[in-house]
C-alpha cells in the first residue's frame, strides 16, 4: 500500500472539501509540544518535475500526497497549478489551503497568512475554513502577534465547538499570557481545564497558578500550587509547583516561606531543573543550604566543578556520614574529566561505606571508569572479579562476571574472557545468564580455533538453555563448529535441530540458510509488491465474523460505535491539524481501552491504517491475532493475508522503492530497516535524538545534506519529512555498506552502532557474518541486526515469488 486509502480513494467532492493531513505544526508556548511532521524523501532534484498534465482535482490529490511525503516543492507546484487552471471554487479553495500549509511548513508565516486571507475572503464557505483559522493562529503566534493568534483560535472554537476545546483554549491562554492579558488568559486556561482531554490537566493548573500570581491573586495561586503538590504523581511536577510557590511567596515579601519552598525542592528533588533554579535563589539570597544538597543539585544540573567543591566541603565538615557525598564526589570527578581522582574516590567509598545503597553499583562505576576512560581493561575486569569474591551469592555477582568477560574480550584477552564466562555456567548453572555465558565462552574458543573446547561450550549451552531462542543459537554454532572439525553430517543434523527450535527466530532462520547454503539477506528471485488490500480486507472481515462468532449483519466497514468516542474524534482532528504526537496519544488511549474487544480493535486498526497512522494500526492488528489465539510466528501466518500485509506493509513505497533501487539495495531490506527503526511513524524521536522514519541523528543528517547538496536550506527538522528521512537513511546505509566491503551485517552495525566500531568488528570477524554478529559488542546493535533479519525473512516470504 503506497498511501493511506482515505487519500488514494478520494472522489472529486471529497478531494476538494475534506480536510487533508497537515504535517507537523511546530512547538509553541510553555507546556505545548508539537512533534514535527511526517515527511518523505524524493530524489535530490532542486526543481520538481511533473511529466503528466493532470486535471486540477487530480493535482489536489497529488499535492496532498506530496505533502504527506514531505515533498514541499512538488506539493506547492501542484496546488498553485490547480488554483491557476481551475475555475471551480471547491478546487481553488483546496489549492489555497494546501498552499498555506506548505508555506507554514517552510516557516514563511507572512505567506501563510496571505494564502489564508485569500481563502477566507474568496471562499468563506469552504470546508477548510475552520482549520485555516487554526493555522492562522499558529502563524500569528510565530510572528509574535499574540492577540491576533488568540482571536484566530477563538474563531476556530466557534466553528468547531466541542472537539478540541481543551487544547485550543490552552493555546489561547498561552497567546494571551504572552500578550500580558492575564485576565483573559486565566479565563482561557480555566476553560481548558474544564473541557474534556486525555490527561488530568495538571500542567494547565501550573499555568493557571502562574497566571493568578501575575494578576496579583497570590493566595489563590498558592492554594492551587498546594493542591497540585497533593495530586501530582510526578516528582518533576512537584518540584515545579514548589518552585512556583517559592516565587509567589517571594513576591509577597515572605522570604522565610519562599526559602522553605526552595529548600524543600532542593532537598527532595535534586534531579529536577527547578531544584537548580531553587538553589540559585537560595544562594543569591545568602540563605543557608546544606553543602551535600548543593553538591547533589549541582551534579544533576551538570555543574560538576561546583559539585566537587561542595561535596568536598561537606565531607570535611562531616567526617562521619553515610557515604552519599563520597559516591557523588566520585561521579562528579569523573564527569569533570578527573578520571584517576574518580577511581581513588570510588576506592574510598567502597572501602568505607559498604552499607550505602550505592555500594554495589559503585563497583561497576569504578570498573567503567577504568576501562572506558583510562583504558585499564585488566584493572576494570579485576575490580568486578573482586566484587564477586567479596559478595559471591548475589545476582550482581553474576552480572559482574558477565561484564568482566566482555571487558576481557574488548581487550582481546580471549583466554581470560572464556574462563570468566565459563565460571558463570559452572558456579551459577541455574541462573538465566548461564546459557549465554556458556555460549559466549564457546564463541571465544571458536575465535581461538580451539574447536573441541568450543563444541563443549556450545553443547553445555544447549543443556542449560530453557528458551527456544537460546537453543536455536547454540545449535547453529554447534553446527558451525562441527563443520570446522570436518563433520559435515553432524553439522547438518545440528542445523536441522536449530531450524525447528525457534520458528521465525533469528537463529532458526540462519540455520535454515546454512542448510540450503543461502547467504544472509539474499533477495528473492522476483519480488511481487502488488496486492489488493481492499479485497484482502473483505476476506479479513469474513474471518473476523467467523472466528469471533459475530452476527452476519455486523458492519465492519467503519469505526462503528468508536466513531462517537471523544478520543477518536479528538485524535482525528489533532491528526488533521498536525498535532501528530498528541493525536497518537488519543488513539493509543482508545486502543488500550478496547484491546479486549476483537471487533473494536479490528475496526480501530482499519481506521488508523486509512488515516496513515501506521504504528498503532500495526499494534492493533497484532492484538486481533492475539485475541484469536494466534500468538506465535507460525500461528499468526494462519490468519488472512490482510493481517500480514498490514503488519509488514509497503508503507511509503513510492519513496522506499526508488531510493533502494538508486542505491542498489533490496527494497524489502529497506522496508525491514524502516519498520525496525520507526514502525513507519515518521514523527518519532528516539532518546538519542534520532528523528523520522529512518531515525537519522541530526549530526549525521547535516553531513548527508552536504554530501547530497539537498534539500535546499536544510535544517534538522527536515529529518521528520519522510522523503528526506528515507533518502538520507538509504544513502547512509549504502555508504556504510561500501565502507564494510558490501557486508549488510556491517552496514546495519554501522548504522546503529557507528561506522568506526563496525570496522573494528569486521576486522575481528573476517567474512563470517555469524561471527560478526557475535563479536558486536553492543547488545542493542546485536538485537538490531537480529530483529531486522527476522523482519526481512517475513517480507521476503510475503512478497518474494517462490521463496521459502
Amino acid at each position: 500500500m503506497k498511501f493511506p486509502r482515505l487519500i488514494l480513494g478520494l472522489l472529486l467532492a471529497a478531494a476538494i472539501t475534506a480536510c487533508s493531513i497537515l504535517p507537523g505544526l511546530p512547538t509553541i508556548p510553555p507546556g505545548w509540544t508539537v512533534t514535527p511532521s511526517i515527511s518523505p524523501t524524493p530524489p535530490a532534484t532542486l526543481t520538481p518535475t511533473i511529466t503528466a498534465t493532470p486535471i486540477p482535482v487530480a493535482r489536489i490529490g497529488d499535492g496532498d500526497h506530496a505533502l504527506f511525503n514531505g515533498d514541499y516543492p512538488t506539493a506547492l507546484l501542484h496546488y498553485q497549478t490547480a488554483y491557476r487552471d481551475s475555475s471551480d471554487p471547491l478546487i481553488r479553495a483546496a489549492a489555497k489551503w494546501g498552499e498555506a500549509r506548505i508555506f507554514f511548513e517552510q516557516e514563511k508565516y507572512i505567506d501563510t497568512l496571505n494564502s489564508i486571507q485569500t481563502l477566507l475572503a474568496e471562499y468563506p464557505n469552504s470546508a477548510h475554513i475552520a482549520h485555516a483559522y487554526f493555522l492562522q493562529g499558529f502563524a500569528n503566534y510565530r510572528l509574535e502577534r499574540y492577540n491576533e493568534a488568540a482571536s484566530s483560535w477563538q474563531t476556530y472554537l466557534v466553528a468547531r465547538p466541542g472537539i478540541l476545546d481543551s487544547y485550543t483554549q490552552e493555546l489561547r491562554g498561552d497567546a494571551l499570557y504572552m500578550a500580558q492579558n492575564y485576565a483573559d488568559a486565566l479565563t482561557a486556561y480555566s476553560a481548558a481545564v474544564q473541557a474534556p482531554r486525555n490527561d488530568n490537566g495538571i500542567l494547565i493548573d501550573l499555568k493557571i497558578a502562574d497566571t493568578q500570581a501575575q494578576l496579583g491573586n497570590r493566595e489563590a495561586a498558592l492554594a492551587l500550587l498546594e493542591d497540585i503538590n497533593i495530586r501530582a504523581t510526578d516528582d518533576y511536577v512537584r518540584a515545579q509547583a514548589a518552585y512556583q510557590a517559592g516565587q509567589v511567596y517571594q513576591d509577597l515579601g515572605q522570604s522565610s516561606e519562599a526559602f522553605g519552598k526552595y529548600r524543600f525542592t532542593v532537598e527532595n528533588y535534586p534531579k529536577s531543573y527547578y531544584s537548580y533554579l531553587s538553589l540559585v535563589q537560595l544562594v543569591d539570597a545568602g540563605a543557608e543550604v546544606s553543602d551535600l544538597d548543593r553538591g547533589l543539585v549541582d551534579y544533576f544540573a551538570g555543574q560538576y566543578g561546583m559539585a566537587v567543591e561542595r561535596l568536598s566541603i561537606y565531607m570535611i565538615a562531616n567526617p562521619i556520614n553515610d557515604g552519599t557525598a563520597q559516591y557523588y564526589l566520585a561521579l562528579s570527578l569523573r564527569a569533570a574529566g578527573e578520571y584517576e581522582a574518580a577511581v581513588s574516590a570510588f576506592d574510598k567509598f567502597l572501602t568505607s561505606y559498604s552499607s550505602n545503597p550505592h555500594w554495589v553499583e559503585a563497583w561497576e562505576e569504578k570498573a567503567f571508569t577504568q576501562w572506558f576512560y583510562l583504558g585499564l581493561y585488566p584493572n576494570a575486569a579485576q575490580t568486578l572479579l573482586d566484587f564477586v569474591t567479596a559478595v559471591p551469592n548475589t545476582s550482581a555477582a553474576i552480572d559482574y562476571l558477565m561484564l568482566a568477560g566482555r571487558i576481557y574480550e574488548r581487550d582481546n584477552r580471549l583466554e581470560d574472557a572464556a574462563k570468566t564466562w565459563s565460571r558463570v555456567a559452572s558456579e551459577y548453572p541455574g541462573d538465566e545468564n548461564a546459557p549465554t555465558a556458556s555460549f559466549l565462552a564457546g564463541i571465544t574458543r571458536y575465535r581461538q580455533a580451539d574447536y573441541n573446547a568450543a563444541l563443549n561450550s556450545f553443547n553445555r549451552s544447549i543443556s542449560l538453555s530453557v528458551s527456544s531462542s537460546d537453543q536455536a543459537r547454540a545449535y547453529l554454532w554447534t553446527g558451525k563448529t562441527q563443520q570446522k572439525l570436518g563433520d559435515a553430517s553432524a553439522a547438518l543434523d545440528s542445523w536441522q535441530k536449530g531450524q525447528i527450535a525457534d520458528p521465525g527466530g533469528y537463529y532458526s532462520e540462519r540455520a535454515r540458510d546454512l542448510l540450503i547454503e543461502r547467504a544472509p539477506f539474499t533477495p528473492p528471485p522476483v519480488a511481487n509488491l502488488a496486492f489488493d488490500l481492499s479485497a484482502e480486507r473483505r476476506d479479513a472481515d469474513a474471518w473476523i465474523r467467523l472466528t469471533f462468532n459475530l452476527p452476519a449483519e455486523t458492519d465492519l466497514s467503519g469505526p462503528g460505535s468508536l466513531a462517537a468516542d471523544p478520543r477518536l474524534i479528538r485524535g482525528t482532528e489533532l491528526w488533521q491539524l498536525g498535532f501528530l504526537d498528541d493525536a497518537r496519544l488519543e488513539f493509543e488511549s482508545l486502543r488500550e481501552s478496547v484491546n479486549a474487544s476483537a471487533v473494536d480493535t479490528y475496526r480501530l486498526a482499519n481506521y488508523l491504517l486509512d488515516l496513515g497512522l501506521y504504528r498503532p494500526a500495526i499494534f492493533a492488528a497484532r492484538q486481533v491475532l492475539t485475541l484469536a489465539g494466534l500468538n506465535d510466528h507460525d500461528e499468526s501466518m494462519m490468519a488472512p493475508p490482510y493481517f500480514s500485509h498490514v503488519r509488514y506493509g509497503q508503507y511509503y513505497s513510492d519513496l522506499i522503492v526508488p531510493d533502494a533501487q538508486t542505491e542498489g539495495l533490496d527494497p524489502l531490506f529497506l522496508f525491514s530497516v524502516v519498520r525496525q527503526e520507526s514502525l513507519f511513524e515518521g514523527f518519532v524521536r528516539s532518546n538519542a535524538g534520532a528523528r523520522g522514519l529512518m531515525q537519522v541523528i541530526p549530526e549525521t543528517g547535516g553531513s548527508i545534506s552536504v554530501q547530497l547538496g539537498w534539500p535546499l536550506e536544510y535544517t534538522d527538522d527536515d529529518l521528520y519529512r519522510p522523503d528526506v528521512s528515507v533518502r538520507f537513511g538509504t544513502h547512509y546505509l549504502k555508504t556504510n555498506y561500501d565502507l564494510l566491503g558490501g557486508d549488510l551485517y556491517g552496514a546495519l552495525a554501522a548504522y546503529n552502532g557507528g561506522p568506526g566500531n563496525a570496522v573494528i568488528w569486521k576486522q575481528l570477524a573476517g567474512n563470517d557474518p555469524d561471527l560478526f554478529l557475535e563479536i558486536v559488542r553492543f547488545e542493542e546493535t546485536r538485537n538490531y541486526i537480529r530483529n531486522i533479519y527476522e523482519i526481512y525473512i517475513i517480507y521476503r516470504r510475503l512478497y518474494g515469488s517462490g521463496v521459502q
